[in-house]
């Protein structure tokens, strides 16, 4: 069988198999192409012959060749990758991966079907279905997306009609899961015990600095001077100064290191190298297991835990100061109110009487 260039078949986590076409680095920087799936091998076979042959006629005439009429959703998909948005809000790896399966979620539920046949009707009714199939938060990550992709081919005047906008998603309510403070000894006790102090260290960092994991993962040892942090946060890329607390700058006394400011200050023991996102996430699901914790606590609610510990000593804009949080609004829906936040309140207040 005669080899196809940048043809290729993959296999979703439904089971369904998909042919796509997979245009290599130079495809994408010259003519803008982008990753298109398809369902029959011919379909896709003979879209990557027809980009090879307009690559040919770039290189021969330096002319770009004419945008296609839009046939499917795959084609707005693809119309929306090869925006400036897009590679915007893909800069972060984790953004990046969440926005591609919202959009691959959508896909295997949709099939590649003519952009034609997705009405306001059916838009409501693959809505209630993706509700039924994945969490509802999830669902409605899903339907934003796809609206953002009508969206942008309303403004490019692919289409006339945008039928995921409007739709009334579901409230979900704001994650408020909270570890106590054993548990937090609890989880770092057993990573030690386990010989993974790095994942402990994580943890501990997330929680004393109020950071997402995916930061404190990736810190350097040039980012810790003289006990204060400094570093800019990957998804939001807000420059940060956070001194250190007793207890962090203990435990990083403790690490082994040169300390070279290049290198990561928690690696994976096994390799010596800095965590991926998914190595640090399977390895803080074994501790957590190993130490006999619930199940729904996870290391990113670490930061809400220690965001509203300061709430015991801070107001909202020193609060923000630690966890880089632009807007006070943003900020109540990681710092929960609570009894001892109520009692340092009264207890301020009586000394000032």
């Amino acid at each position: 069988m005669a080899h196809v260039k940048h043809y290729k078949e993959l296999t979703l986590k439904s089971g369904r198999i998909v042919y796509g076409f997979n245009p290599s680095a130079t495809l994408q920087d010259k003519l803008g192409y982008h990753w298109e799936q398809y369902n029959t091998a011919a379909e896709a076979k003979a879209r990557c012959e027809e980009a090879v042959a307009a690559f040919a006629e770039f290189k021969r005439t330096g002319a770009l060749p004419s945008i296609a009429l839009p046939r499917s959703v795959g084609d707005l998909i693809a119309a929306y990758k090869g925006t400036s948005r897009w590679r915007k809000i893909t800069k972060v790896a984790n953004s990046k991966r969440a926005y591609e399966q919202a959009l691959s979620t959508a896909t295997d539920l949709i099939g590649d079907i003519s952009i034609t046949e997705i009405t306001p009707t059916q838009a409501e009714a693959l809505y209630e279905r993706l509700c039924k199939a994945v969490s509802i938060n999830k669902a409605n990550t899903v339907i934003k997306m796809l609206g953002i992709v009508w969206s942008n081919a309303e403004r490019l005047e692919l289409v006339r009609s945008n039928p995921f906008s409007g739709i009334a998603l579901e409230a979900t309510p704001n994650r408020d899961v909270m570890w106590t403070a054993a548990q937090i000894q609890t989880f770092v006790a057993t990573a030690d015990a386990n010989g993974l102090d790095s994942i402990g260290t994580i943890a501990l960092l997330a929680y004393e600095l109020c950071q997402r994991p995916g930061d404190c993962r990736q810190m350097l040892w040039g980012h810790y001077k003289d006990n204060v942090f400094s570093f800019t946060q990957e998804k939001t890329g807000t420059d940060m100064h956070i001194p250190s607390t007793v207890a962090l700058t203990q435990r990083l006394d403790m690490i082994p290191s040169n300390r070279n400011p290049n290198d990561t200050i928690c690696v994976y023991e096994g390799t010596g190298c800095p965590y991926t996102d998914r190595l640090y996430r399977k390895k803080a699901q074994y501790i957590r297991e190993l130490a006999g914790l619930p199940d729904h606590l996870k290391v990113s609610d670490l930061r809400r835990t220690g965001s509203t510990l300061l709430g015991q000593f801070a107001t909202e804009d020193m609060i923000r100061s630690v966890t880089g949080h632009k807007s006070r609004q943003i900020l109540n829906t990681y710092v929960r109110p609570n009894m001892q936040m109520a009692e340092a309140a009264q207890s301020g207040r009586n000394r000032a009487v």
